[in-house]
């Protein structure tokens, strides 16, 4: 039997204002040990040379498809909707990796991934999605520390609470891909929460690596960055106080609707009860709801934060 050739991979780049660390990023996606990739960029109107950086990458790289697109300019999670819609794979075979613009990827990291997700050996028309561990680091790219590995399953009665998959570390099929086409963009909170939703709800497969696949930079312009860091835990509990979670709530049973006929029979009733839970007329009751419903956080303080959003009716 002959090996099969390595997956056309087509990366999905978000763009808006990068030009101050975008060039590392295209640098390390052209030193990939994987080498069948194309690589799509979305700029969401830059003023700054982030255009111009990218123009001189493609026309550096004419051997691989590069493409330079127009967002939305309906900020971040749009952005990526928009190249979800315009990546055009050619086999049911090929793969699509979501970018970040400020990162920088380690050079096995399209290949680990294309790897462990044939070992995955998902069936026909069954999504599957790829994730890892990122190294944090500075905006000088010096260590930092590393993100949590999840402590409890990953599964759709997680995946409605929380999202512990980085966007930026996502590899996944072209099932999947059809998928997170159904949902409609102001639906998603995230993108790579959408991803986690669609391919735990509707039957898919999954590997979470915990090894790091990529520098993960933190810096002011991470609106919330690894779930790890103490200040993003203050940046949630701030967010819940002022409605932000209630109103990602209702965004995430707007999804849910659009893949709902794809939706397994048990991600059905724990989305059911989800919404079920957010309808309780009183903090008892939905403490109640919840501990009968079949989700979960991953984390203490996650549980106290869903408990305390329960309370207030926040969640």
């Amino acid at each position: 039997m002959h090996d099969l050739p390595p997956p056309r991979i087509h990366i999905l780049l978000a763009s808006y204002q990068g030009a101050a660390h975008i060039g590392a990023q295209l640098d390390s996606i052209a030193a990939q040990e994987h080498p069948n990739w194309t690589l799509s960029i979305s700029d969401d109107g830059s003023s700054d040379d982030t255009v111009a950086i990218c123009q001189a990458f493609a026309a550096r790289h004419s051997s691989h498809t590069v493409r330079l697109l127009q967002g939305p300019r309906q900020r971040s999670t749009a952005n990526f909707f928009h190249l979800l819609q315009a990546v055009q794979p050619l086999s049911e075979h090929d793969l699509i990796a979501f970018s970040d613009q400020d990162d920088v990827w380690l050079p096995q990291k399209l290949g680990r991934a294309a790897q462990a997700l044939a070992q995955l050996r998902p069936a026909p028309g069954q999504p599957a999605l790829y994730a890892a561990r990122t190294r944090l680091v500075n905006e000088q790219l010096q260590p930092i520390g590393l993100s949590p590995l999840p402590e409890r399953p990953l599964g759709f009665g997680n995946a409605l609470l929380q999202n512990v998959c980085s966007g930026n570390t996502m590899v996944f099929n072209t099932e999947l891909l059809r998928l997170l086409r159904l949902i409609q963009p102001l639906h998603s909170v995230w993108h790579d929460w959408s991803a986690y939703q669609a391919v735990t709800g509707c039957g898919g497969t999954m590997r979470f690596d915990p090894e790091p696949c990529l520098l993960y930079r933190q810096h002011a312009g991470n609106l919330i960055g690894s779930q790890g860091r103490s200040w993003d835990k203050l940046q949630r509990v701030r967010l819940l106080l002022q409605g932000q979670y209630r109103a990602w709530g209702d965004q995430t049973e707007a999804a849910m609707n659009d893949l709902s006929p794809h939706l397994s029979v048990e991600a059905l009733r724990q989305f059911d009860n989800y919404k079920a839970m957010r309808r309780c007329p009183g903090a008892l009751a939905r403490l109640r709801a919840y501990r009968s419903s079949g989700l979960w956080r991953q984390t203490r303080a996650g549980r106290a934060s869903l408990w305390l959003g329960l309370l207030l009716n926040q969640i």
